[in-house]
């Protein structure tokens, strides 16, 4: 794989799309027919010949090229006084046509939207306090590329253009993403010493060693609920499900009664799940902070309310500090990145139009 692909800016940043590899220049098929020609009468044959059917096609495909113009030019969100357009979100959209259906493009536009605001975000910041990196850098960078190009034998005899020409995207491209790579990448790995690491590692150990839970919950879903009288009644459902189980009440029992998740039938049995990528954050966070029987307060994550029993644990395997040393500080640059655009969502302008 190429070097600049293997840390996206999405996963430095955690939650930011992989824009590097589908950014390309494309405008949208609007797929609009052009309006209906006006009846006129049958002139007369000693006037000039109507027009060719090669001259009448150009214009309505000028016509329709320069609606397709004009849409592109269309502001979806302005973050801080700067434009995020369909055309933006296209170039993205467009990389993926052939993997999602036209049901699923509202869906997938905003949250291409999202990406594009977050990273307009950390644009401004990182030019704002005068850190990017230096032309010199990314060349350096770009060169280094292309060597890995040349000994990878996937990409041998391909030029680091043409490789980027199959991900959708160019050399410009390319080089202004990393650029904005290496300056997020310098500031987020700021101040993240080797002790620090290691005792992040510490604390984290069960992250990187495959260790498992088996647990159960109890969901009272909140996704559909739009009035605060429904998530209060939420609330008080949860917290009713849990003084039933903290009174002796058999947990598969109450989950059977309570839960909106299809687990109930099992008793709210999960089966075995890793730290990370398997659960939302918040539950699986949670989740691994408690022992074997024990019954986790109510906690919030985006589907609703959960209460977590863990029935089981399951080691993992012995890891030596030194070969994952590189992924934990990844993954405490990705824990900076989120916190950082957190913060700069909360002090942003952010206008979305759709």
């Amino acid at each position: 794989m190429v070097r600049g692909f293997v840390k996206p800016l999405g996963i430095i940043l955690g939650g930011m799309l992989c824009i590097n590899l589908c950014v390309f220049a494309a405008e949208t098929d609007t797929k609009k027919s052009t309006p209906p020609e006006k009846k006129t009468k049958a002139a007369p044959k000693t006037e000039a010949p109507e027009p060719k059917k090669e001259e009448t096609k150009t214009a309505k495909q000028e016509t329709t090229a320069a609606k397709q113009e004009d849409n592109s030019k269309k502001v979806l969100a302005m973050v801080n006084g700067e434009n995020i357009s369909q055309q933006d979100v296209d170039q993205i959209l467009n990389k993926y046509a052939n993997q999602i259906d036209s049901a699923q493009i509202p869906a997938v536009t905003k949250q291409i939207l999202e990406g594009l605001i977050n990273e307009k975000l950390i644009t401004q910041f990182i030019r704002d306090n005068k850190i990017e990196a230096t032309k010199d850098e990314v060349e350096a960078e770009v060169k280094k590329v292309r060597e890995e190009i040349k000994s990878d034998p996937s990409t041998s005899g391909q030029t680091l253009e043409q490789v980027l020409g199959t991900h959708g995207s160019n050399i410009e491209e390319y080089k202004k993403t990393l650029a904005l790579n290496i300056s997020v990448e310098r500031y987020l790995s700021k101040d993240l010493e080797d002790q620090k690491i290691k005792a992040y590692y510490d604390k984290n150990k069960f992250v990187y060693d495959d260790t498992e839970v088996k647990a159960s919950h109890i969901l009272v879903d909140t996704r559909k609920m739009k009035t605060e009288d429904e998530l209060v009644k939420a609330k008080e459902k949860i917290n009713k499900a849990k003084a039933e189980v903290d009174a002796g009440k058999d947990f598969a029992e109450i989950a059977k009664q309570y839960s909106d998740c299809p687990s109930k039938e099992k008793g709210g049995d999960l089966g075995f799940f890793k730290r990370k990528g398997q659960m939302v954050e918040p539950f699986a966070d949670a989740a691994f902070a408690l022992k074997v029987g024990d019954i986790s307060a109510p906690v919030k994550t985006n589907f609703g309310y959960h209460v977590i029993k863990v029935t089981e644990v399951k080691k993992g395997k012995d890891v030596n500090f030194a070969d994952i040393k590189p992924n934990v500080k990844q993954d405490m640059m990705q824990e900076k990145g989120m916190l950082l655009i957190k913060q700069l969502r909360e002090k942003a302008k952010i206008d979305i139009k759709i």
